[in-house]
């Protein structure tokens, strides 16, 4: 509800009386004429550059007129991931571990915001904070803490990112202060209220007839831009103008047509085109001398809230300046890290297809699968063990992701994205690709390990993470490739992989089976579903 305030001078507006720019400043100040301390450590304003931010992962920032006080703002676009954002470091001769700060930053966005702290920690790993987080509906909210202290460690950076989502962001009026400074966060804007008096009165209409000529800024635009057609107008002014002399009682916006968005690239009919050349048959000579580098890197998994560790494979020819598309390889049960890098075929195969031409030359990351903040290693009770493994779900796209992204020249987007395992590997890649299809477009379940649904097999009841209804995977994220092998010879997981193809099958998700004749639970069977995923990746 608009504040119905009006003024006692509205003869005066019927007449035309023009007041000098000093009284207007009386009357109330708009954001963009807002004046700050200077007793600040850091007071980022992005007035006259970035001041030192800096894209995160793979978003771009520029300065753009989208402003919360003053003309510009940092704006934050090309985000792929949640984790992409704006970051600076922190100048190590100014703040300084175990001590307080007051942070203030004005976002504007969609979604929950977060004001976070990457740094490293006294042994050197990586870590994360959390300094404050709040709910933005498109206008700017303020993220504060008035008294965070740095943990101990050193390297901090800055950064803004969202708990989900890759929408465009901006941020402004980034400051530090003293522990303890509460800081003045954006203030609730009224239509028509362009001098944030809290009153539509005849300053307002001054401001706006000044703003339909020179422009409005910021929250001022917002305020003045009473139509809602995005720029301030005439048509703004004369509505201001009929509210404050009583001839309207509201303001009437102006319907915009929105253009649809964007749907992800199609999927459809790459599968079809495919599904013949599929085989169970792997030429011996793709099973040869493997190339390429591999590199054991360690990141910190917020899921498990301790470090983990993976391999990740650098294909021949490897050049850090150019971009490569991601292929994840999950493990079995009781494996880890090392489990996959031998004995399966991916980097052969891997090595052999991109040399000859048959595959996209991609980065592949081995990774430990197992995440539990209770125990850093698995128990060796399968029963015990598979909620950790069902983790990696939240880990592999919230923490392993991120820091491949941030240390690898790797292309983002699902079209981009590959998953593939054995065993459970090869079940939590398909969770993975059920509940990550905006982030996954590429998929596949080496003999899959039951237990995605709740069933029962000669080992133990599994409870299950999801309905049988639920496996499917819907436009607009329907995957790429969706491929899933079964042996016929395999008596650990018996017919689960084809009841999963049969159930994606059942609810419109297109799929192939492939059938591996006299494959066991092990690499007979392993073997021929990296050999087709690997060569028909990253082509949709």
């Amino acid at each position: 509800m608009i504040r119905k305030l009006r003024s006692v001078l509205t003869g005066m507006i019927a007449g035309g009386i023009a007041f000098s720019a000093s009284f207007i400043l009386h009357a109330g100040t708009a954001p963009d004429l807002l004046s700050y301390a200077d007793d600040y450590y850091c007071h980022d304003t992005f007035e006259s550059g970035t001041d030192n931010w800096e894209g995160r992962g793979g978003a771009s920032v520029k300065t753009g007129s989208a402003a919360y006080t003053g003309s510009r703002a940092l704006a934050v676009t090309g985000r792929t991931s949640s984790w992409h954002g704006a970051q600076k470091a922190l100048d190590p001769s100014v703040f300084r571990s175990g001590e307080e700060y007051s942070f203030s930053i004005a976002v504007s966005g969609m979604g929950n915001m977060m004001l976070s702290l990457q740094y490293k920690d006294t042994s050197g790993d990586t870590r994360y904070g959390h300094i404050a987080n709040g709910e933005a509906s498109g206008d700017y909210i303020q993220l504060a803490n008035p008294s965070y202290t740095l943990p101990e460690g050193s390297d901090y950076l800055l950064y803004v990112e969202t708990e989900s989502g890759t929408t465009d962001f901006s941020i402004d009026e980034v400051i530090i202060a003293p522990s303890g400074t509460q800081i003045e966060g954006p203030r609730q804007v009224i239509p028509g209220d362009i001098d944030f008096d809290e009153a539509v009165t005849v300053f307002d209409v001054v401001l706006a007839r000044r703003g339909a000529i020179d422009g409005l800024t910021g929250n001022a635009l917002k305020a003045g831009d009473v139509n809602g057609d995005g720029e301030m107008t005439v048509a703004d002014l004369v509505q201001i103008s009929e509210f404050v002399l009583g001839q309207r009682q509201d303001f009437e916006k102006v319907v915009i047509e929105q253009p649809p968005t964007e749907p992800p690239a199609s999927a459809e009919g790459y599968m079809d085109s495919i599904r013949d050349k599929i085989t169970a048959d792997v030429p011996s000579e793709v099973l040869k001398n493997p190339e390429g580098r591999i590199e054991h890197i360690t990141y910190f998994s917020k899921k498990a809230n301790h470090d983990k560790g993976a391999n990740v494979w650098l294909p021949p020819g490897y050049d850090e300046n150019g971009k490569y598309p991601v292929f994840y390889v999950n493990h079995g049960y009781g494996g880890d890290e090392n489990a996959m890098v031998n004995g399966m075929g991916v980097r052969e195969i891997a090595t052999n297809l991109i040399k000859s031409g048959d595959a996209v030359p991609m980065i592949i990351v081995f990774t430990d699968q197992y995440t539990d903040p209770n125990h850093p290693k698995q128990t060796g009770n399968g029963q015990a063990d598979v909620p950790g493994y069902d983790n990696f779900v939240e880990d592999l796209p919230d923490s392993l992701m991120p820091y491949i992204e941030s240390h690898y020249p790797v292309k983002t987007g699902r079209e981009n994205t590959a998953v593939a395992g054995f065993s459970m590997g090869g079940r939590e890649s398909i969770y993975i690709g059920i509940k990550c299809c905006d982030k996954v477009g590429y998929i596949g379940g080496g003999a899959p390990a039951p237990g995605i649904f709740p069933t029962k097999d000669q080992f133990m009841d599994h409870p299950g993470v999801m309905s049988k209804d639920d496996m499917r995977i819907d436009p607009p994220y329907s995957p790429y490739l969706l491929l899933i092998a079964g042996g016929t010879a395999d008596g650990m997981v018996n017919d689960f992989p084809k009841q999963y193809s049969d159930l994606f099958t059942q609810h419109g998700t297109d799929n192939i089976y492939l059938s591996v004749p006299g494959g066991g639970h092990d690499s007979s069977t392993v073997i021929p579903l990296m050999y087709n995923f690997i060569k028909y990746i990253f082509k949709a």
